[in-house]
């Protein structure tokens, strides 16, 4: 890649600011002067990694969730860290344990923030760390809230890369509708070693899945009984968590979002 094209690809990541978060393809090469088909070309280019993210709605491109991984850009522009935060640390404080906030990208789990709690576990370092669905309670309860189609493609691939968690396909699809209808559920050693989490789904305006909100701590200490007495305060906060996910379109690769608007 010549300098140049590395040039005109930062332009175009430069055009979005707080005060003008998305743009319309044609409103970039406007923009900047720039051929429409150079720009579609970069943008693809960033929209396939992750950087870029069409929003399907207004068909108009914002920054992806990638950058979460990279810095804190994304995360002040979403506000993030002044609505999510003194929820996560009500919960954390209630409970003493960490709080950990999961996002669907890409058809994965992406911690996105952690914050610990009075009986620190210290795994704050996992923020940005990926996952398969298949694995974990943070996880588990998004893909059981997904499309049939995106279900049966990610356990597929699971076993296909011998997990473990997958006993039989139609085991673990037994177990995801028990997640569903349960509405929560708790593992033990699974996303991380000696951590257990008990986690329940977090909903945007549609009722479309989009992550889940944890309250881990280490598995000697955080057993399934004592996470089943702190469920009660998880489920308090919960509505107060969907709401801001009202407020905030978070821009990650929901793939089956943009299957389900075709």
């Amino acid at each position: 890649m010549s300098s140049k094209t590395v040039s005109k690809a930062l332009s175009i990541l430069d055009v979005f600011t707080p005060d003008r978060p998305a743009w319309g393809l044609r409103d970039i090469a406007r923009e900047l002067d720039m051929s429409h088909t150079i720009v579609h070309r970069i943008l693809k280019t960033f929209e396939e990694d992750g950087y870029i993210f069409q929003n399907p709605e207004t068909n108009k491109y914002e920054l992806g969730i990638k950058f979460i991984q990279l810095s804190n850009i994304v995360e002040e522009r979403l506000r993030i860290s002044d609505l999510i935060n003194p929820i996560m640390k009500s919960i954390a404080v209630e409970t003493l344990e960490s709080v950990v906030l999961t996002v669907i990208d890409d058809e994965e789990g992406l911690f996105v923030k952690i914050i610990e709690g009075e009986q620190q576990v210290r795994f704050a370092e996992s923020v940005g760390k990926r996952g398969p669905l298949y694995i974990g309670a943070s996880h588990k309860v998004i893909l059981a809230h997904l499309p049939d189609e995106i279900k049966n493609k990610i356990i597929n691939q699971g076993i296909l890369d011998h997990a473990q968690q997958i006993e039989s396909k139609e085991l673990f699809l037994e177990k995801l509708e028990f997640i569903r209808k349960q509405g929560w559920f708790y593992t033990a050693g699974e996303t991380l070693n000696e951590v257990a989490a008990i986690s329940v789904p977090v909903f945007d305006p549609r009722n479309n899945v989009i992550g889940s909100i944890s309250v881990a701590g280490p598995s000697y200490r955080f057993t399934s009984e004592q996470a089943e007495k702190v469920l009660p305060i998880l489920k308090d906060y919960l509505e107060q968590i969907n709401g801001i996910f009202s407020k905030v379109f978070f821009p990650s690769r929901r793939d089956y979002l943009l299957k389900k608007i075709k």
